[in-house]
């Protein structure tokens, strides 16, 4: 016989009961959550990705979007979890060598003077601490007139890195007035995405500085297309050649005031042997270019980002021998530190230079 159970007697729901769903809001919540924390774990391998597409305004889009956060999430060290598990794996990314096209071209092979030395490590640190010279303790400056002394820093994500540091230690002097203006992911390569001479030209004209800084080259080892629409394959002769243009191009432009001065900045030391190949090529152009001109100084690196056998360094002592940490985990960028060690050297060049003051003198 079938038995009835009373609407009174029935179970009752437990409002509080451990079953019931969590609200909508509270679970949109916490996916947005994950995901963010999914991007800035995987941001090196979406930027690694982006670098990996074709020549286009897609891959220039990617890397003007993934590479801040991916510099971000490194600086929060929110990228370490995934590196570590790549490495554990046998998946981290090899150092593809390339080969450099340097035979058929105009470029001159330097000489034996010219080769990087490598100091002792006492010579080696002293040399870096040279370069972190204090702001009082250097010699009289070219800016020490009762007129104002303007300066722009111009270029790529590096400027980024130090460029805000660089316009703080300039303008302890009152008659520094500095201006930084970095672009993401832009350079020489791709006009149709940023044209930095029509900027550059823009700046000269509207607000004639006195000196000029500019750092372009990271985002430059891609194919570029020709003033007839062909597309230049990378480090061939013609690519060479239309690259090499594009820094004269801009070089003059800077010096277009025969008063003015520029300082072209050199692209630092790679982590990835590949990627540091290309950029000592683009280097060569860029001091190639320097050399033949008297208001251009070009500005090496390579020296202050080495450990003392030559060698890419992520850390690196600073003058009381503490080890620092110069460069973010993508081994391309600068950390605050490595901004600070960089502005210290460009402002040392700005004060003491002889080829500067030289042409103040006149």
């Amino acid at each position: 016989m079938e038995k009835i159970i009373h609407p009174e007697s029935a179970p009752q729901a437990d409002p509080k009961s451990n079953n019931q769903g969590a609200p909508a809001g509270r679970v949109l919540i916490a996916g947005l959550v994950g995901l963010l924390v999914a991007v800035f774990l995987n941001s090196a391998a979406l930027v690694t990705d982006a670098k990996r597409l074709p020549d286009g305004a897609s891959r220039s889009l990617a890397l003007a979007i993934w590479t801040p956060i991916e510099s971000g999430a490194s600086f929060l060290g929110l990228t370490w979890p995934r590196a570590a598990g790549e490495r554990l794996l046998g998946r981290s990314e090899p150092e593809q060598s390339i080969t450099l096209f340097l035979e058929p071209t105009e470029i001159e092979t330097a000489s034996k003077e010219e080769e990087w030395l490598v100091e002792g490590v006492e010579e080696e640190q002293e040399s870096k601490n040279s370069a972190i010279v204090g702001l009082a303790e250097t010699p009289e400056s070219v800016w020490s007139s009762d007129s104002r002394f303007e300066l722009w820093v111009v270029g790529d994500s590096m400027v980024q890195f130090f460029g805000d540091t660089f316009v703080s230690l300039a303008e302890t002097s009152a008659s520094v007035q500095a201006t930084s203006e970095p672009v993401l992911a832009s350079g020489l390569s791709r006009p149709d995405y940023f044209d930095w001479p029509t900027r550059i030209a823009e700046i000269m004209t509207n607000h004639d500085p006195d000196a000029v800084i500019v750092m372009f080259g990271g985002n430059d080892a891609q194919n570029i297309r020709a003033a007839d629409g062909n597309w230049l394959e990378r480090f061939e002769d013609s690519w060479l050649q239309e690259y090499q243009r594009r820094i004269a191009r801009i070089m003059d432009l800077v010096t277009s005031d025969k008063e003015r001065i520029l300082l072209w900045v050199g692209q630092p030391p790679m982590r990835l042997q590949g990627f540091d190949q290309r950029m000592q090529l683009v280097n060569k152009l860029y001091r190639t270019e320097a050399a033949g001109r008297e208001r251009v100084q070009y500005v090496d690196l390579r020296e202050l980002f080495t450990d003392s056998s030559g060698k890419y360094a992520k850390y690196l002592p600073d003058e009381s021998g503490k080890l620092v940490d110069v460069r973010l985990s993508d081994g391309v960028h600068l950390s605050h530190w490595g901004g600070e060690w960089l502005s210290a050297l460009l402002l040392q060049e700005l004060r003491t230079s002889p080829k500067i003051n030289e042409l103040w003198d006149r």
